[in-house]
């Protein structure tokens, strides 16, 4: 399991990944590598290079997901795309494709209806995805309230079985991050041991209860709860990561900084204490 982070792609995120703690990154497509021009060749080739220098893997792009509303004619648009996107990912040795969601999500719909939706867009997705030999995880976002208005249909435990069990292809995963799930009250080590054949990626993101303010405001109120780095929360990160071994996790891990007392200046900083303190658990 290779440690990292999630960040835009530049020379010096490359750079300081190279120079701490991480082996690989989970960037945004650079859409200039996309295509089959020469100089989208050139460019995937710069990149190859920069991270070659540095001993640093693309473990994920991030990539659009596509909402269940999506229209057929959208779609056949989008899977040319992505077409295109999967050949990034693999020139990069195979990077799983992620992002939140997919949203879309109709309450005024049963869950199943809504995974009926689902399969009406993503099952053609899964296909292309097999057929070039590739991989995609939906992050467990909720978007928002779970399962509101426009909201992922990706957010519990529930929902994944649903999808998974009606589009039941191996190049369809999740992307999963146990910080989402704290703050809903589901258990993210029994999520792990259900799903641990679905989970394409690793998000490393923790959750901070201020259980004071829970305790005033109760679970609709605000302020009770806040993203955190790892070894920053309430998540016990060597069970986390020995159930992932226990499961036979072969992936990679990266970490999505949204903690708010590491923000502006010491943002950097905050990556670096965290990718340390999570090099001590990451088993080989």
């Amino acid at each position: 399991m290779k440690l990292g982070f999630l960040a835009g792609f530049s020379e010096d995120i490359v750079k300081f990944a190279g120079d701490g703690p991480f082996e690989c990154l989970e960037v945004g497509i650079p859409e200039e590598c996309v295509g089959d021009s020469r100089e989208a060749g050139a460019e995937r080739e710069r990149a190859k290079a920069l991270l070659d220098e540095h001993g640093i893997i693309i473990a994920s792009l991030q990539v659009p997901m596509p909402s269940i509303r999506t229209s057929k004619e959208e779609l056949q648009e989008h899977l040319a795309h992505l077409s295109q996107v999967i050949d990034v990912a693999n020139f990069m040795g195979g990077a799983v494709l992620t992002g939140a969601g997919p949203r879309g999500y109709d309450p005024s719909k049963s869950l199943a209806d809504n995974v009926a939706m689902f399969k009406e867009v993503y099952a053609p997705i899964a296909e292309l995805l097999t057929k070039k030999g590739a991989k995609m995880g939906f992050e467990n976002w909720p978007a928002g309230s779970p399962f509101s208005d426009d909201a992922s249909l990706a957010a519990t435990p529930e929902s994944w079985e649903a999808m998974f069990s009606t589009v039941d292809a191996e190049s369809l995963g999740l992307e999963f991050d146990p910080s989402h799930l704290i703050w809903q009250w589901v258990d993210p080590y029994q999520a792990v041991r259900d799903f641990s054949k679905k989970i394409h990626m690793v998000h490393l993101k923790d959750t901070e209860i201020n259980n004071d303010r829970l305790s005033r405001v109760g679970t609709h109120g605000g302020g009770w709860w806040r993203y955190r780095l790892p070894g920053f929360g309430c998540l016990d990160w060597w069970k986390f990561f020995a159930i992932l071994n226990e499961e036979g996790y072969k992936g990679n891990a990266v970490i999505e900084h949204e903690d708010p007392v590491f923000s502006g200046e010491r943002h950097l900083e905050g990556l670096t204490i965290s990718g340390c303190y999570l090099r001590q658990l990451i088993f080989a």
